[in-house]
């Protein structure tokens, strides 16, 4: 037996969090997995170390199910955008002077502001990749930050003046290339993905290019989804199951634009879903879907999306999807019914922090590794102070880990065993090294955007007249 640590007097979320099964049992962790929960482990340690955890509930690590990690570079710089702004500015524009080493310090950077909001699972789409050198870095930070997820080569094309890539084979190529050069097993703590071009870009063709990658690697395909909002405009859920490019094996984010038919035919499918409620209800995207998702039998996660909008803080994202989804639905029944005729709330605090854990982890197709805390898992783990006065007294821990427990109250994580964040504080080096990088790379960006205007660039009139025309500017 190697390393062999015992966590006692906790109250400890044990399996699905959808159940809320919250019991006082010890948590005996041994290289890395958890091997035992049950009473009295540290009466008889044999060795192993012995924490007392009786300040704390444990609860699964967040897992995050959609994620651009390198716009860390520009925090706050998006939060009166709309969709289309965000995608002038940041796409069009600010993406295109990233260097290798800003994909390197913001991808760090961004990972460990998530670690030290208690997420200990991403998924990054990482769709800035001007040359082979961006994917590299990107791979490389996401690995350094000690996270569990999976990097997804993001196959979009950036504009540039001098681009890299001249064909959309020379891209997959180059996504070849990392899959067996950086990837060599299948089961690290970080995996393998493929994040393709959005079909509102690029059409079905380009799109069945980049998906049968995906499945030629065996990884996970992560895509943006029915995010576009045009009269007339074909879902792009059926365009996919009409050319038998839909498979379990998928991640679709947003979705927004759904019907009921979409989600069964993503149900019939296997894919899963993710939301981000934080960009889309405050860029003008729809309501988030996760909820209705779940109840049409779609596997359904939730995701910070952009640190150029949000915080990595999953307690804001369960939040505001909860809230989202009760107005949507309360409106209407206050509207057909009135106030005494409500009945009932069809989304509870347990659902959305099912989505911020198992929901997630299956959507990475790492239910296996993390998601729950069950013996044979990965020690992902995720310990809240609940002695704090917000929490305190807390007749029920589920309402108010989901509703009142805030980044300040995640005292220590564990990813796979290791401790990454204790007593409230991350690994300084770690945090400094994060701090540095994203200072050079934003003060890098604000410098560069001078030459094309400067951190919000002017749209120029074609711009407005092409997103008008086609639903989703390029």
């Amino acid at each position: 037996m190697g390393t062999r640590t015992i966590y006692t007097g906790a109250l400890v979320l044990v399996g699905d969090p959808r159940n809320g099964s919250f019991q006082r049992v010890d948590v005996e962790v041994v290289d890395g997995r958890i091997s035992q929960l049950a009473d009295n482990l540290g009466s008889t340690p044999e060795g192993a170390d012995v924490v007392d955890a009786s300040w704390a509930w444990i609860i699964p690590g967040f897992v995050d199910a959609h994620h651009h990690m390198w716009q860390a570079t520009m925090r706050g710089l998006t939060v009166d955008f709309t969709l289309s702004d965000y995608v002038w500015t940041i796409r069009r524009n600010h993406s295109g002077v990233h260097r290798a080493v800003d994909i390197y310090n913001g991808t760090l950077g961004a990972a460990v502001g998530l670690l030290d909001s208690g997420t200990t699972c991403s998924v990054d789409y990482s769709h800035s990749i001007l040359t082979p050198e961006h994917a590299d870095a990107g791979v490389a930070a996401i690995n350094e930050s000690g996270i569990r997820g999976v990097w997804c080569y993001g196959l979009y094309d950036p504009h540039t003046t001098n681009p890299y890539f001249t064909s959309v084979e020379s891209r997959l190529e180059d996504a070849r290339r990392v899959r067996s050069s950086l990837f060599e097993t299948s089961g690290g703590r970080v995996r393998f993905g493929i994040a393709p071009t959005e079909m509102s870009l690029n059409g079905i063709e380009q799109a069945a290019q980049e998906m049968v990658l995906g499945r030629e690697l065996d990884c996970l395909i992560h895509t943006h989804t029915n995010a576009r909002w045009k009269p007339g405009y074909r879902s792009e859920i059926k365009q996919l199951a009409e050319a038998g490019l839909l498979w379990s094996h998928q991640l679709h984010s947003h979705c927004n634009t759904s019907d009921a038919e979409d989600f069964a035919i993503l149900a019939d499918h296997g894919a899963k879903v993710s939301s981000t409620p934080e960009t889309e209800l405050n860029m003008g995207m729809g309501f988030p879907i996760a909820a209705v998702a779940d109840r049409a039998g779609v596997v359904a996660g939730l995701g910070a999306d952009i640190q150029s909008n949000n915080s990595p803080d999953m307690f804001t994202t369960m939040r505001l999807m909860l809230a989202g989804e009760r107005a949507r639905a309360n409106q209407r029944a206050l509207e057909e019914k009135g106030i005494y005729g409500m009945g009932g709330l069809e989304l509870r605090a347990a659902d959305v922090l099912y989505f911020a854990t198992l929901g997630g982890a299956i959507g990475l197709g790492l239910e296996d590794e993390c998601g729950s805390i069950d013996v044979g898992k990965a020690a992902d783990l995720l310990f809240i102070r609940n002695t704090s006065l917000n929490l305190t007294p807390a007749v029920d821990p589920m309402g108010a880990i989901v509703m009142s427990a805030r980044t300040s109250d995640v005292d220590t994580v564990l990813v796979g065993g290791e401790v990454v964040k204790r007593d409230g504080a991350m690994r300084a080096d770690l945090v400094e090294k994060a701090i540095r990088g994203l200072q050079e790379s934003g003060t890098h960006i604000v410098n560069e955007s001078q030459a094309y205007g400067g951190m919000m660039p002017p749209q120029p009139e074609w711009w407005g007249a092409a997103t008008a025309a086609t639903g989703s500017p390029s």
